[in-house]
Parts: C-alpha cells; sequence; structure tokens
C-alpha cells in the first residue's frame, strides 16, 4: 500500500504526457481538519445510516482553502444534501456502504474538474483509514444532464474554452443518457466512488520488479518508472508502470492527451485521428486512457451503470461516431476483472472524524 500510496504523489510536473492526478487526494491525518456547521450533528457511526451520514459530512466551503488544509464549513451546508441524497437513492448497495466511510463532501464554489476523491492516508496495516469527495457547487444547485456536463469536459481535452456546461459546435459533440435519472450527478459520484474503492482494495496495484531497487523517497520518475503492474492487478491489463500505457495501448496523439494543468494538449484537428486511435485501444473512454487511476474509475463506472439499466455514452465527430457503452461490451479482459472485483468482500474506509 505505501507504493500505491508514493505513486498518487507523483504530481503533475513529472508527467510529461496525459495526467489528472490532481483529481485525489491522499492526506496524512493531521492534514485533514474539518470545522463543522454549529447545526451538524456528528453521531457514532453506528448510529445513523450510511444515507443519514450525508447531511452530516456535507460541506460548503470558500475559495480560500483545499482539501489538504483547515477547511470550515460555512452556513448552509446541509442545503446542498437533497441532490446528493437522490443520487444515494439510486445507487447499488455496494455503493450505498462507501457513504458511511465518508468524513466529508467538500461542495467547491471554484474548482477546474467535475469533482474529485481522496483518502485519509493508510495506517500500518495498509487499511485506508477515511475517504471524501468534492464537488462543484453547481452541479448540486441545478441538475444537470450528462450530455451538457460530459460533453463540455470532452471537449476541454481539445483546447476548447466554453462556459460550464456549453458545447461548442466545433468539438466532438457528446450524447449521454444515464439510467434511472438525467443528472449528470449519478455517473460522476459513481466514479468518485470508484476511486476510494480502487485504493481501498488495491486494485491498482504496482510493485518493483525482482532484482531491481525502485527508490519512492523522493519524486524521481525515473524510479518510478521502474515500477510495473502486479500480477493480476487492474493496472496489468493496459499500463507498462504508473505514467505510460503499454506499447500495445499507446498511441501517437496519447502524448499530447490532458485535461488539466497543461503544457501541451490536443486541438480539434487532431479529433478524427485522437479518437481512430483510440478505438484500437482497451481503454473505454477519452479520460480513462489519462492515467491508471481514471482508467480504473472510468471502467468501474461503465460496469456499474451497465448493471443499472440500459443507458448510452456516444461520441459525435463530424466523420464517424463511437458508442462507448458498446465498446464496454467487447472489452472482455476488464469487463471479466470488473465483474469479479465487484462480487468480492469490498473492504471500505472508515471514517476518521
Amino acid at each position: 500500500m505505501r507504493n500505491l500510496i508514493c505513486l498518487i504523489l507523483l504530481g503533475l510536473s513529472l508527467t510529461p504526457a496525459a495526467y489528472a492526478w490532481e483529481d485525489f487526494y491522499i492526506l496524512k491525518p493531521s492534514e485533514f481538519q474539518i470545522e463543522r456547521t454549529p447545526g451538524q450533528r456528528f453521531t457514532p457511526l453506528n448510529s445513523v445510516s450510511c444515507r443519514d451520514r450525508i447531511k452530516q459530512v456535507i460541506c460548503l466551503v470558500d475559495n480560500s482553502s483545499s482539501p489538504n488544509g483547515p477547511r470550515k464549513c460555512l452556513s448552509g451546508s446541509e442545503n446542498f444534501a437533497p441532490p446528493i441524497e437522490k443520487i444515494y437513492d439510486i445507487l447499488p448497495e455496494k455503493l450505498q456502504k462507501a457513504f458511511c466511510g465518508l468524513d466529508a463532501i467538500f461542495v467547491e464554489s471554484d474548482v477546474e474538474s467535475l469533482a474529485y476523491a481522496g483518502i485519509i492516508r493508510a495506517n500500518e496495516k495498509g487499511e485506508v483509514e477515511g475517504s471524501f469527495i468534492g464537488v462543484r457547487r453547481t452541479l448540486l444547485e441545478r441538475a444537470y444532464d450528462a450530455t451538457s456536463v460530459f460533453g463540455w469536459k470532452e471537449q476541454k481535452a481539445f483546447g476548447i474554452v466554453a462556459p460550464p456546461f456549453v458545447h461548442l459546435p466545433d468539438g466532438p459533440r457528446v450524447e449521454v443518457i444515464l439510467p434511472n435519472t438525467l443528472s449528470a450527478l449519478q455517473y460522476i459520484f459513481i466514479h468518485e466512488i470508484g476511486h476510494i474503492l480502487d485504493f481501498a482494495n488495491s486494485a491498482n496495484e504496482f510493485v518493483c520488479p525482482p532484482n531491481e531497487t525502485c527508490d519512492l523517497s523522493k519524486w524521481d520518475p525515473t524510479e518510478f518508472g521502474k515500477m510495473v503492474p502486479a500480477a493480476n492487478s487492474f493496472s496489468s491489463l493496459s499500463w507498462k508502470n504508473p505514467m505510460y500505457p503499454q506499447d500495445a495501448q499507446r498511441f501517437s496523439l496519447w502524448d499530447k492527451l490532458c485535461f488539466y494543468g497543461c503544457n501541451e494538449r490536443l486541438t480539434v484537428l487532431d479529433m478524427e485521428g485522437f479518437y481512430q486511435q483510440l478505438g484500437q485501444t482497451n481503454f473505454v473512454s477519452t479520460y480513462a486512457a489519462v492515467s491508471p487511476y481514471e482508467d480504473f474509475a472510468e471502467s468501474f463506472a461503465f460496469h456499474v451503470l451497465s448493471l443499472q439499466g440500459e443507458w448510452n455514452y456516444r461520441i459525435q465527430t463530424p466523420n464517424m461516431a463511437y458508442s462507448l457503452e458498446k465498446k464496454w461490451d467487447v472489452l472482455f479482459s476488464k469487463k471479466s476483472w470488473l465483474e469479479a472485483f465487484y462480487q468480492r468482500d469490498l473492504k471500505y474506509p472508515k471514517a476518521t472524524k
């Protein structure tokens, strides 16, 4: 587990190509500090349901703080619980249980991404001791449909700047129809819970090969690059190391793939070639290709949504149309891995606060 924690701390500056590392946090217990509102009554975990916990941990924050520092929950935090409770009610029980391990659901007024997740650093036994999720405030104030939200996000990868959550005509057009709800929050929360379950259950696991020395005490991309996926881990299906896909999954335009904090990124001129190249890989979506951790969270979301009913995730370019849910149906190695993972007696973080 120590290796896993070190890897996610690699940092954006050390990944020369695709990345989305800033959307997941791993904190020491001393770094997670939260002051709840006077109206919130934090009762022992065993005396409340996972659903009731949402009101206790919802936390509206201002723009001057971040998850790895002291945070004060502002007055009115509880008003943001109902939209999340509605999503909770349609999630499978295995995902509902994750809410009992949440120390906070931060409502963010100023973040570039749609949402993020994090864990409190594992203890000496390798157990995750707490977790949290952050979500854009606007996504809770209005029930944005999935097509608008994920279309806007997909276009970001091609350097298109638009107000949230607006599709512009020049980039790829996205249509997403989710089972049970039109709200993008359903997909977002499944994805973020996927991150938490990944770390709690070591789905993505990298190890130092035999007869090799991997110095993970400092941020050295050469040392991290020595790590390899553990046998039978999710990472072993697509990734050479924590930073780069296997040769069979790495395509020429992958090196320009980036969503946030980019030095280089795709352009609209790359659009047709990018989707043709991505279609030859076992990455289910554009975002899945950025890192092993997003690969798992995206694949986990596709697996869970496929269990919940009929749904569609389609991308249209001027020349081609791509059905991502149909692609998922033929990614047999990942489907089988997720099916077995989902049937496990999964481990869940235990809240620390």
